[in-house]
C-alpha cells in the first residue's frame, strides 16, 4: 500500500493572513489618498480682540421707521481666521451700561463659515426701528447710545462698533435686530 505525503497545514493560516493584510493595507493607502484625508486644517475662530467692528453709517438704508445698516468685521491680526453665526449686539451708554434690550436676530438656522483673510471684511445687517424708541411702551428714558458691544460667536471678550443714535434705557421693545447671519464681504445694504 502506498501512502501519499500529507498536506501541510501550516500554509493554509499563512496565506489567508498574507490576502487579509494586504486588504488591510489597500483600504489604508486608498483612505490615506482620499480628499478628506488631505483636508486644509480649520482656521481658528477670529477672536474679538483682531476683529474691528464698525457700522457703515453711510450705506444704510430707511424704510416705514427701521434702517438697515451694514455692522462690518474687519480682520486687524497678523493671520487668516474664521467667523460664522449672529453676533450678539447690545446699545451701551458711555459708561459701559447696556442701553435697553440686546439685539433680536434672525432665525436662519445653519450660517456659512466665513473665512476673513488678514486685512479683509465681512458683515452682517443690522435693522434700528426707531419708531420703537419713545417714552412710552417699557423704553423709558430715551437717551444717546455712542456705540454697540458686540460679542462674536463662542468669543467672552468683547469688540465695540461708535454709533451715536437715540435708545431706550429700559429692558423694554427690542429696537435692534440682526437680520442675517455674518457673510462674507463689505455689506452695502444702501449703497
Amino acid at each position: 500500500m502506498s501512502y501519499l505525503p500529507a498536506r501541510s497545514t501550516n500554509r493554509r493560516p499563512f496565506a489567508a493572513t498574507a490576502v487579509a493584510a494586504a486588504v488591510i493595507i489597500s483600504a489604508a493607502c486608498a483612505a490615506s489618498s482620499s480628499p478628506a484625508a488631505h483636508a486644509a486644517p480649520v482656521l481658528p475662530a477670529c477672536t474679538n480682540s483682531s476683529i474691528g467692528a464698525w457700522i457703515a453709517v453711510g450705506h444704510g438704508s430707511e424704510a416705514s421707521g427701521t434702517t438697515d445698516y451694514p455692522l462690518e468685521f474687519t480682520n486687524l491680526g497678523e493671520s487668516s481666521c474664521s467667523l460664522s453665526g449672529y453676533p450678539v449686539v447690545s446699545a451701551i451708554s458711555r459708561t459701559g451700561v447696556q442701553l435697553g434690550s440686546p439685539a433680536g436676530r434672525g432665525r436662519l438656522l445653519v450660517a456659512p463659515r466665513v473665512v476673513l483673510a488678514r486685512g479683509a471684511t465681512a458683515h452682517t445687517t443690522l435693522a434700528y426701528h426707531g419708531q420703537l424708541v419713545s417714552t412710552g411702551g417699557g423704553c423709558g428714558p430715551v437717551g444717546t447710545a455712542p456705540e454697540l458691544r458686540v460679542y462674536l460667536a463662542g468669543q467672552k471678550r468683547a469688540t465695540y462698533a461708535a454709533f451715536g443714535f437715540p435708545a431706550c434705557s429700559g429692558a423694554g421693545p427690542v429696537y435692534l435686530t440682526i437680520t442675517e447671519s455674518i457673510r462674507a464681504g463689505v455689506g452695502l445694504a444702501g449703497g
